[in-house]
């Protein structure tokens, strides 16, 4: 990255536990970036996140934020809501933005921002972190080889004890403001399919339980277009996993996305539990140890995809890279969790060019469980 132009000087709106404790560390460890401003609605939150980054400028108001001539982009990081109007501001405003995900909440609001973008000298990128994961970056690169042969399956999971924990915000509770587990987690994996297997998510068949909060555990299966069977299974009440195994004609890959050493490659008719695969697994695992440790430090291999993601944010600014996660990727990962959404409240499989334009409410009957 040519540094000589400086780093890009980045606002952030939302102080949330992602801002917190993932995207501002990994940008405070760049030289491409440099976070000069912080907006947030909470007085006492926006005050103690600044406080710990000593960050100067601090806006109760947005607009603000989108109005300092100091701010060059615009890290879209509050609750779903509120992505298409701070997004569209951003861009009326002359900043480049990054949009956490989902992208909106609706395929107007998608399709709207996708138009004026179109129409700005900005760039704008959708918040999918795991797409600039090492490991994901090597499964990617094994299956474009050609490793795993043609693919048959993939399976994720993606689990968390969310629910246990006393500070979570009203939002994250509620589908129809983007919380719950197809529109949290599982719209990570939405992309994922789409960028590791190169293939379109046709149809989905979703199923939750809610609790006190919408969508809190469900699962779900998906037809892509290139055969791929898909399956999820997503939860906000259990232990901390992020997984995700691909099953091809030739091998097969495991990947688990906490670890720093959790990719294993299985070829066709070796068992992943024999001698020889666990020592071969041993000897990779002790090679990375030095990286592991480097990177534990500083919050994990999972951590590291944050650091990812803002770099390519940085370079696709100060070089004009082209774009990894385009806001086309995001309304595509958006339209998947539309249908899963309708799936879960009709019981019925829904396919993905025939999803609803806004989310689905709970259905009655789910409400009546909460």
């Amino acid at each position: 990255m040519d540094v000589s132009k400086g780093p890009v000087r980045l606002g952030i709106i939302g102080c949330g536990n992602v801002t917190e404790k993932r995207h501002l560390p990994a940008i405070q460890s760049l030289s491409g970036l440099q976070v000069v401003a912080l907006a947030d609605i909470d007085h006492d939150r926006l005050n103690r996140v600044a406080d710990r980054f000593r960050i100067a400028k601090r806006y109760n108001d947005y607009r603000a934020l989108l109005a300092d001539q100091d701010v060059s982009a615009v890290a879209v990081c509050a609750p779903l809501s509120f992505h298409t109007e701070m997004a569209l501001g951003a861009l009326e405003a002359g900043k480049h933005v990054l949009v956490e995900k989902p992208l909106a909440s609706s395929l107007d609001q998608a399709d709207t921002l996708i138009e004026r973008a179109a129409q700005s000298p900005c760039r704008v990128i959708v918040g999918y972190n795991l797409r600039w994961h090492r490991l994901v970056r090597q499964a990617r690169e094994l299956i474009q080889q050609g490793k795993l042969g043609r693919i048959e399956l993939a399976v994720a999971s993606f689990t968390a004890g969310t629910h246990y924990k006393r500070d979570v915000l009203e939002w994250k509770k509620r589908r129809a403001l983007g919380g719950g587990v197809l529109m949290e987690f599982a719209t990570h994996y939405f992309d994922l399919w789409r960028f590791l297997l190169d293939a379109e998510v046709q149809e989905v068949h979703a199923t939750t339980r809610s609790d006190q909060w919408d969508d809190v555990t469900g699962t779900l299966t998906a037809y892509l277009n290139n055969g791929v069977l898909a399956t999820a299974y997503l939860s906000e009440w259990t232990t901390e996993r992020n997984e995700l195994h691909i099953y091809g004609q030739a091998g097969s890959l495991h990947l688990s996305l906490y670890r720093f050493d959790g990719l294993e490659y299985v070829p066709l008719f070796t068992a992943p539990g024999d001698i020889s695969s666990r020592l071969s697994r041993f000897a990779r695992s002790l090679k990375q140890v030095p990286r592991a440790v480097r990177y534990y430090r500083r919050g994990g291999e999972y951590y590291a995809s944050f650091i990812g993601q803002w770099r390519h944010f940085a370079e696709s600014i100060h070089e004009a890279a082209p774009l990894e996660c385009t806001l086309e990727d995001g309304r595509r990962a958006l339209q998947i969790a539309l249908a899963a959404a309708k799936s879960a409240s009709t019981g019925q499989p829904v396919r993905v060019e025939q999803a609803p334009r806004e989310i689905t409410p709970l259905a009655q009957d789910q409400l009546a469980d909460n």
